[in-house]
């Protein structure tokens, strides 16, 4: 699990070269953040997802199973319910992603977003489509995650994720990365 901060981004329209390879490979552009996520998914495979950093509760984050039933709003606007053992990313206080599928409304990327959180990570790929079955959501990422990622591929991503927010939003790439890793 990798983390990159760029502070100070414009939320705006992506260039038109984005937009058009975008829409061929049938996406609908949304703006320069979340296009420069899939834009990267698409060039390098690797899924990725832009918080909205100052939407996070303690400037942390967590990974984590669901210890009972429950439900989260998705980026869609719809509730899910969850099952026990869904895999969860949250911040200090709430949940904001189910993990590997699809973000949360709660810390979405809004024109109002100056400060992006990029994330790039490896999810067990059975673990994604159990839930991804369970819920009845395929995404782009889950079906990339549920076939198998570079396992070694995350921080690559991230960078080159965070080059392109710094050329297209403006802003300014925060030094380092955090960066997470179970043992192999």
């Amino acid at each position: 699990y990798v983390g990159i901060l760029v502070r100070g981004v414009t939320i705006g329209p992506s260039p038109a070269w984005m937009q058009q390879r975008l829409v061929t490979a049938g996406l609908r552009p949304r703006n320069n953040v979340v296009d420069v996520t899939n834009y990267v998914m698409y060039e390098l495979g690797q899924p990725l997802h832009a918080f909205d950093f100052d939407s996070l509760a303690g400037n942390q984050i967590r990974v984590h199973q669901t210890d009972s039933e429950s439900t989260f709003t998705t980026l869609d606007g719809r509730e899910r319910k969850l099952k026990p053992g869904t895999l969860m990313i949250a911040d200090a206080v709430r949940d904001i992603a189910i993990a590997g599928i699809m973000g949360g409304e709660n810390s979405e990327v809004s024109d109002k977003t100056t400060n992006v959180l990029i994330e790039s990570a490896y999810f067990d790929p059975s673990q994604i489509r159990r839930t991804a079955k369970s819920l009845q959501l395929q995404t782009d990422a889950s079906y990339r995650f549920e076939r198998g990622i570079d396992p070694c591929g995350q921080a690559r991503a991230a960078a080159r994720a965070a080059e392109l927010l710094v050329t297209l939003a403006g802003g300014s790439l925060v030094d380092g990365m955090v960066a997470a890793r179970t043992s192999p």
